[in-house]
């Protein structure tokens, strides 16, 4: 009876890697097939769309740290801009989103020059023109970085319009929206 018992076996095996074939063959139809992803899926589109369309992004007007001057973000009006929250004595996340511009920019090329970087300080006691000046410097930052620097009761209503949250302080570590 070996004989029949080697039939068996063949046959167990040609099932089992039959089926194990059309699972595969299956799950790559299913997966090739399926254009939804989650951030398509009607539930979570509906959660992050405004009624009425899109939500323009709220004017700042404030001291550019890097010239000094007043910088009104209606100059960038039809220019694609990015707008950051950073304060210069950040220990860990400030540091990062500065080294992610730069690189970003660097890889843009010759088109960076078409792209604005806007961030907002959240710490108005620590960042003075001075220390943004050292602190764009360090992390080679593109020219056109305007960093806007003022009072915690000027910063105060961007703060609000964006949704953030200053940095606390005399806290040593990050506690603010770092974006």
């Amino acid at each position: 009876m070996p004989i029949r018992d080697d039939r068996r076996l063949r046959a167990l095996t040609v099932i089992a890697v039959v089926s194990l074939l059309a699972l595969l063959v299956l799950a790559a139809v299913f997966i090739l097939t399926s254009n939804s992803t989650k951030a398509d899926a009607p539930g979570l589109r509906a959660a992050t769309e405004y009624p009425g369309g899109s939500v323009p992004a709220p004017t700042m007007r404030l001291e550019d740290a890097v010239s000094g001057k007043p910088f009104d973000t209606a100059s960038l009006d039809g220019r694609p801009y990015m707008v950051t929250f950073l304060y210069t004595h950040c220990p860990d996340v400030c540091p990062l989103i500065g080294a992610e511009l730069s690189t970003a920019f660097r890889e843009l090329g010759a088109q960076a020059k078409n792209v604005d970087v806007v961030a907002l300080s959240v710490d108005p006691r620590g960042d003075t023109r001075s220390a943004v000046q050292a602190w764009l410097k360090l992390h080679r930052e593109p020219a056109d970085f305007h960093y806007l620097i003022g009072s915690e009761e000027e910063l105060q209503p961007y703060w609000e319009a964006w949704h953030v949250g200053p940095q606390i302080a005399g806290d040593p570590d990050s506690s603010h929206t770092a974006v």
